[in-house]
């Protein structure tokens, strides 16, 4: 009979071979004489429930087993650190491990208190959490995901482009209160300051209501960078030195001009999705980071840290 697949055949054989790789211990040993030529920052978005596939871009949060999974790995043949050790080995005045791994949230979802905290503190594995805090001072869900559960994905992408004015009417027009028990809501601001006070996590900021920064007049910019370092610092009582740009892929993201907003805003590192390892004399406003999906299992997560992200 022939065969009308051929590629999620040859996909399911070659994980299949990669499986037997970590089975073996292979990725272990090729892991524990590694030296990474940088840090491996891994942008994550949030965690879900096993069984909870109903979600707006669902595979943006990973289930929690492969969350599990992922932190086990990163424990035992990585060297996970915090945005603190970033930050010395960048000065100076640490060294940074052979197979340095940077665990980051975007957004502030609850899920990554509810779900992932317990994880990331059995594994003893630190992270930084990029809020936007206008869903979490106002207690609505993000637009992306109110606009995606009324009008679908392309509606999303349509509004990410917009002119800033017509962004302010849109944002202004999908404000949906999120209830306590919504599971897949931002976190209020209780929790936000629980999230923060955990040594494990370092708040970053996020913009208020992340839009394409790229897309905004340069004030309007400034409003939403330095808005949002405000918003954080005085909810969590604490400095916040890091920003991570919404999408963050492209000069379509965010631009030279954004770059020098954050910096003015006084953040001091700043996180694209560019992808990458983050070397110690990459740019400090355009450090970058592997995003991570639901589809990237721990298997494919060793093969990637082992060889395909260093070629």
């Amino acid at each position: 009979m022939r065969n009308n697949h051929p590629v999620p055949l040859l996909y399911h054989a070659r994980h299949a071979v990669k499986r037997a790789l970590l089975a073996s211990g292979s990725y272990a040993r090729r892991l524990a004489h590694l030296q990474f030529p940088g840090v491996a920052v891994l942008c994550y978005h949030s965690v879900r429930a096993d069984h909870d596939t109903a979600l707006p871009f669902h595979e943006l949060h990973v289930t929690t087993t492969t969350f599990e999974r992922h932190c086990r790995l990163i424990a035992a043949h990585c060297n996970p650190i915090s945005l603190a050790d970033l930050r010395e080995a960048r000065n100076g005045t640490r060294a940074l491990p052979p197979r340095a791994v940077l665990v980051t949230f975007d957004d502030g979802y609850r899920a990554v208190l509810d779900l992932a905290l317990p994880i990331l503190e059995r594994f003893k594995v630190p992270a930084v959490v990029f809020g936007c805090s206008g869903p979490i001072v106002h207690h609505t869900h993000f637009w992306f995901d109110s606009v995606y559960e009324s009008a679908g994905e392309h509606a999303v992408i349509e509004a990410r482009n917009a002119s800033a004015r017509e962004w302010t009417a849109f944002v202004n027009a999908n404000q949906v209160p999120a209830s306590p028990s919504d599971r897949h809501r931002p976190l209020t601001v209780e929790e936000l300051k629980r999230l923060a006070a955990n040594p494990l996590i370092e708040i970053g900021g996020h913009t208020l209501t992340h839009p394409t920064l790229a897309l905004l007049p340069h004030e309007e910019q400034a409003r939403e960078v330095a808005g949002c370092r405000r918003a954080l610092e005085q909810l969590v009582g604490s400095p916040i030195g890091a920003f991570a740009y919404p999408y963050g892929a492209s000069t379509h993201d965010y631009s030279a001009d954004t770059v020098s907003v954050v910096r003015q805003a006084g953040f001091d590192l700043g996180f694209t999705t560019k992808q990458g390892f983050a070397a110690l004399d990459c740019p400090a406003f355009e450090i970058p980071r592997f995003v991570m999906l639901d589809s990237v299992d721990e298997v494919e997560l060793a093969h990637r840290l082992s060889y395909s992200w260093h070629g």
